[in-house]
């Protein structure tokens, strides 16, 4: 299990509770793109306490091997995290998948970073955790993910209809997949 992940430009490191308030951060710069895409987060969600919280559960859940997630630095900048990469609900041995996602600072978007780090850490899930299928969740409107997902080799598979509510209402999801030996 890797908790830290260097690419050409990016170091990907599984943060603790000590973190807290690089995340917080990270949420209070981008909360608002975010909150279009997600479900409600709640009112403390943006707390440093909420925060270490988070991190803590995750920390036990890495460690169980139910999930991952690494936080995005740029290599010249380890105190500004500008993304965060999951794959989360690991399931195996029988169904061996796995639910991605993903978040990138609105400053560092259409850089080809969170490309960067997804294709890096696709053959840690695939090799170290077994992981067979990939899957993504993207609400259709949302072309730049559904681009990115389409080039790394995701591939459509259908419509979900009213499969995640987003502030208070039921939203399609389009299922993408990824096969780990394609």
């Amino acid at each position: 299990m890797k908790f830290e992940v260097n690419t050409p430009n990016l170091t990907l490191k599984v943060l603790d509770k000590n973190s807290a308030d690089l995340v917080l951060d990270f949420y209070n710069r981008n909360g608002k793109v975010f909150e279009k895409y997600e479900p409600l987060l709640g009112e403390n969600f943006y707390t440093l306490a909420h925060q270490r919280k988070l991190l803590e559960f995750e920390q036990q859940n890495i460690l169980k091997l139910f999930m991952i997630r690494y936080w995005i630095f740029e290599k010249d900048n380890p105190n500004r995290i500008i993304g965060t990469l999951s794959y989360r609900n690991i399931v195996r041995p029988i169904y061996e998948s796995c639910i991605i996602g993903y978040k990138m600072d609105q400053e560092f978007t259409n850089r080809g970073y969170c490309s960067e780090a997804i294709k890096h850490t696709i053959p840690i899930i695939t090799s170290e955790y077994g992981i067979h299928r990939i899957e993504a969740l993207i609400m259709p409107d949302n072309a730049p993910s559904i681009h990115m997902v389409e080039k790394l080799g995701f591939k459509y598979e259908g419509l979900l209809h009213d499969k995640i509510i987003i502030n208070g209402e039921r939203l399609d999801h389009c299922m993408y997949a990824y096969l780990a030996d394609n």
